[in-house]
This record gives C-alpha cells, sequence and structure tokens, in this order.
C-alpha cells in the first residue's frame, strides 16, 4: 500500500513528493523505490555475505554503495550509503534538503508519527549515512 501511494504520488502530482524512507519496506518494495527514485544505482551482487539479510546497490561511478537491511521477515529495519569523499558536498546537500538537521553528523524526520535518524560517519578512506528508526 506504502508504495501505491508513492507511485501514484509521483505519477500524478506536478509536486515532488518528500525523501522517501527505505525504512520499513519490503525487498520488492525497495527495488521499486530505488528503481524509481535512484536511477543512477544498480543491483550489485558481487560481493554476498550469506550471513547478513540485505540488498546491495551501487551508483554507476562505483563512488557510492547503498546497502539496505532487512529482518528475518524481509523488512527493511536500516540503510547505509558507503560514499568517496568526492561524493561528500553532494551528499551533505542532499540531506539538508530533505532532513532536519540535528547537529554537524546527524538529521531526523518524521513519517507517519514515527521518527527517523540519519547519521553520518567519517571514516579514514570513505563515509558513512545510516538511516534507521529513532529509539526514544
Amino acid at each position: 500500500m506504502k508504495i501505491i501511494l508513492f507511485v501514484a504520488c509521483l505519477l500524478l502530482s506536478g509536486i515532488q513528493c518528500k525523501a522517501q524512507s527505505l525504512v520499513d519496506l519490503s525487498k520488492d518494495e525497495v527495488k521499486l523505490v530505488v528503481k524509481i527514485n535512484h536511477k543512477k544505482f544498480s543491483p550489485d551482487k558481487r560481493i554476498v555475505k550469506q550471513q547478513f539479510n540485505y540488498l546491495k546497490f551501487i551508483n554507476r561511478h562505483e563512488t557510492i554503495t547503498l546497502i539496505v537491511y532487512f529482518s528475518k521477515n524481509d523488512i527493511s529495519i536500516s540503510s547505509k550509503l558507503v560514499c568517496d569523499y568526492t561524493e561528500k558536498d553532494f551528499v551533505l546537500n542532499d540531506l539538508n534538503q530533505k532532513y532536519k538537521r540535528v547537529d554537524e553528523k546527524n538529521w531526523e524526520y518524521e513519517k507517519n508519527g514515527i521518527f527517523y535518524n540519519v547519521e553520518m560517519k567519517d571514516l579514514e578512506w570513505y563515509f558513512t549515512v545510516k538511516e534507521k528508526k529513532k529509539i526514544i
């Protein structure tokens, strides 16, 4: 149902929909949202770790990897972007436009009464952006 409303919003209005969260979606819904909203990403099956339940996508330039983690029931529980530092300005701008900034490395948003946290972490060779439900 969530995905039908989202697709209808995209197709029937000239107004852009608010950022589409990848949390709380089924695997099929995630695949569809990525296909519609993240056209520069394609499935990446080069490395598959059987002990984790996830889908992995990579952009055309191989500078951003999107990993969506799922519960045993195949409902997404979190997502993570793994990004090359060449993408940092773009990603920061995107986060600041889509979400409410809490501090230098954290953003939040609310969807259907549920709050979500988005956290950026700088590492030595890359940075990550994790999205998950906010624990209150």
